[in-house]
């Protein structure tokens, strides 16, 4: 499971292996995994914000966490090193 301080990169052409980090497309930290409210009575869902150290037009990027999980499985985000 993805936590608060772990250290992730992303690329997009190197799923289902492992990339060297001059390889990544970005790296960045994981900044909040948090519940979001939404609205009309749905549940809270699970966000997750990353500071990415490439993107400076956006800092800091918010993702649904199970876009993230997903992404992890198929390769594309992966953690670098655990807070």
């Amino acid at each position: 499971m993805i936590k608060t301080g772990d250290l992730v990169g992303w690329s997009d052409h190197f799923h289902r292996e492992r990339p060297d980090l001059n390889e990544l497309d970005d790296f960045g930290v994981v900044v909040s995994v948090f519940k979001k409210k939404q609205n009309f009575g749905f549940p809270e869902i699970d966000r997750i914000r990353i500071a990415w150290v490439k993107d400076p037009d956006k800092a800091i990027d918010e993702y649904a966490l199970s876009w993230a999980t997903g992404e992890m499985n198929k390769g594309g985000l992966v953690i670098l090193s655990r807070s």
